[in-house]
């Protein structure tokens, strides 16, 4: 049998890679895209979020355009005053914040793998498990994140370390931190006003309800979404690029509805033959989505708040329209401890995130949920 010490020369993980040999190591840019793509595999975002890799720690996005009016008129009545003469631009820039963790390998985990695993399989089945909990961890982040809000994050959360998509659409109306100025602001609706006065959704509560008097109805609150995103971005084609992001548990209130109505779409999607969707437009599970969120209609408003209710959110926006910058800047340290019998290993990585066109996302607010 290998003692702990071979075991840890055989299953060394190389350039890059590497748990003993090397102290400290700055991965090249291939290895850096390899670290990188793990974290994305291990998102449920993978498939929707756009992912920037960054070489340096900023990076500027620029929208330009001529703001709003239209372009053509009349023959009859074109004339200087109908001239667009000054452009609107819009800057987003990716800033990356340092963010670092450690695991611990012991010696004894190595021997139990003696004989079981190749050195290839070890050293992918590390860097899952490393990057699974970078994405979760993220993949929450990047939701909920706020430097000033009403979650008051601990300043060893990096929750902390940047403003996240949520917060970046609630804070985009005009004079706010995150207004477009080439394209305007996000659309909010809150499901908890339904069935009041101005709001078009009639029953508050949950993605489906169904009316407690004839003819029973059913309201989807998916619905009012669509209708609430601009025309402009729904036109050739574009609901097909879109998504509907939520939590599992809405998906699954979905399901119960269209379950309760009896229907071969019903049947189909509950029985997982043909993925979840309204209409063209798709449902991507996202479980770490909040379930816990105040209420935005509340005095004093206590929306985003996290353990301040029983909500959730859902968001309408095209595929890459919500941007993930990391920096190939990656970095793999470790320290052996004697004393432990064990290997410590650190990660560091720079990371931001932004949405390119908040006015190409709708934001459903106070829903309920099953639990």
């Amino acid at each position: 049998m290998h003692d702990s010490k071979s075991l840890l020369e055989k299953f060394r993980i190389r350039k890059g890679f590497n748990l003993i040999s090397l102290p400290s190591i700055t991965l090249n840019e291939q290895e850096a895209d390899r670290f990188i793509d793990y974290v994305v595999d291990e998102s449920s975002m993978k498939n929707f979020a756009r992912i920037e890799r960054m070489n340096k720690p900023q990076k500027n996005i620029r929208a330009l355009g001529f703001g709003s009016g239209d372009f053509l008129y009349p023959a009859s009545q074109f004339n200087e005053s109908k001239y667009k003469k000054q452009w609107a631009d819009n800057k987003i820039q990716l800033s990356t914040q340092k963010a670092r963790g450690a695991i611990v390998i012991f010696d004894d985990d190595l021997e139990d793998l003696s004989g079981t695993v190749t050195e290839a399989q070890y050293n992918d089945q590390l860097m899952r498990i490393v990057t699974k909990k970078i994405a979760n961890e993220l993949e929450g982040a990047f939701w909920i994140a706020e430097k000033n809000g009403p979650n008051a994050w601990p300043a060893d959360d990096i929750r902390v370390m940047w403003d996240g998509w949520r917060y970046r659409l609630t804070h985009s109306a005009p004079g706010e931190t995150y207004y477009n100025k080439v394209t305007g602001s996000a659309h909010l609706i809150n499901a908890c006003e339904g069935g009041t006065t101005g709001s078009d959704i009639l029953l508050p509560g949950k993605i489906a309800e169904q009316a407690t008097s004839a003819p029973y109805n059913w309201e989807y609150k998916y619905h009012f979404m669509l209708k609430a995103m601009p025309s402009k971005y729904k036109a050739a084609n574009g609901l097909a690029n879109m998504a509907f992001l939520n939590s599992d548990l809405v998906t699954q209130d979905y399901f119960a509805a269209l379950s309760a109505r009896s229907t071969g779409l019903g049947d189909a999607v509950f029985s997982g033959n043909v993925p979840p969707q309204y209409g063209r437009v798709p449902i991507i599970d996202v479980p770490l989505m909040p379930t816990t969120l105040g209420d935005p209609t509340a005095t004093p408003s206590t929306d985003g708040k996290i353990g301040a209710g029983s909500y959730t959110d859902v968001l309408l926006t095209p595929k890459n329209n919500l941007i993930i910058g990391i920096q190939r800047d990656v970095k793999i340290e470790t320290k052996r401890e004697a004393a432990d019998e064990a290997t410590y290993v650190f990660y560091s990585l720079r990371m931001d995130v932004a949405i390119e066109n908040v006015d190409a996302c709708v934001l459903l607010r106070c829903l309920e949920h099953a639990c």
